[in-house]
């Protein structure tokens, strides 16, 4: 693998893209007019879930090897991961790239299917309750709706993400077989975020948390980095920014008031810590989101409830 990868803050090819928490896009891959094979060179995105699914037309998949697919298929790739395609002029299918932020968003209340769907899977066998066309037709109903403007439309994202993702979720759990005893880490990883969502930001050292769990900080990290890929710190962040977007996107508070309602020292604090984070200023990251949502080029994630 070369060791000068590229890096798309956005889906390939965009290297200017800035990624919001809120980021989700919904693409077609369709059949092209030419007589030799195209692809996507080795590449990764730093914050984005995507999943292929691949219809028809031949096609193979490069990460730590090169891997002929056999369609109709679905490639679910985590964020960080490098990965690249070949395919034939006649393949067929749907990409969907999602936001960390978001996918965590969606699933926060479900670690153990996030864990089981956050990770580098080729699913190629089927079965009668979970089916390609099941998993695709969900793909569409969510491309159809990101690209509408109906009543309810935050609601039945929500469903469909769930319903697409418990459907994985089954269909993974089919492939692994069954007897397996429950994942530890991932009840310490649950009780260490229910611990995060009743704790002010910066209020307690990751060895409080750690302490409560009844667990060394070390250990919390390794649960923390198996989970999530992450360490318990940036989790920490995370969280916090996340409660952030919602007020900046979702309620008319000022900067300063969201500073409080957080429980910053200080606006100043907030302003420094936010910006550090996401790259912009709370009130730049307003403002452009609001531009954003106007131009209909994304869906909120604050909005999808878990």
């Amino acid at each position: 693998m070369a060791t000068d990868i590229a890096r798309y803050n956005g889906i390939y090819g965009d290297h200017k893209a800035r990624i919001s928490h809120d980021y989700l896009q919904s693409q077609l891959i369709v059949p092209r007019q030419r007589v030799t094979d195209w692809g996507l060179k080795p590449h990764l995105h730093e914050n984005l879930f995507q999943l292929f699914f691949l219809e028809a037309g031949r096609a193979a998949f490069e990460a730590t090897e090169l891997v002929e697919l056999r369609t109709p298929c679905l490639v679910i790739i985590p964020a960080n991961t490098v990965h690249g395609f070949t395919f034939s002029p006649q393949v067929k299918g749907r990409t969907l790239t999602l936001s960390e932020a978001l996918l965590d968003t969606i699933l926060q209340a479900t670690p153990g299917v996030l864990v089981e769907i956050n990770a580098l899977h080729i699913l190629s066998e089927f079965t009668s309750e979970v089916s390609f066309a099941d998993l695709s037709a969900l793909e569409q109903q969510i491309h159809e709706e990101i690209n509408s403007e109906l009543p309810g439309k935050q609601l039945a994202l929500n469903g469909y993400f769930k319903l697409l993702f418990v459907k994985i979720f089954r269909l993974l759990h089919h492939h692994r077989g069954q007897g397996e005893s429950p994942n530890r880490a991932l009840h310490y990883f649950r009780e260490f975020q229910k611990a995060i969502e009743r704790t002010a930001p910066f209020e307690k050292k990751i060895s409080d948390f750690a302490q409560e769990l009844k667990i060394t900080p070390v250990h919390l990290n390794r649960i923390c980095q198996a989970v999530k890929g992450k360490t318990a710190q940036q989790i920490v962040q995370a969280h916090t920014i996340r409660r952030a977007h919602n007020y900046l996107l979702y309620t008319s508070l000022s900067v300063a008031e969201i500073a409080y309602e957080l429980q910053f020292v200080d606006p100043g604090y907030f302003t420094r810590f936010f910006r550090k984070q996401t790259g912009l200023a709370p009130g730049a990251y307003r403002a452009k989101a609001y531009r954003s949502d106007s131009a209909g080029k994304v869906v909120k994630a604050g909005q999808i409830e878990s």
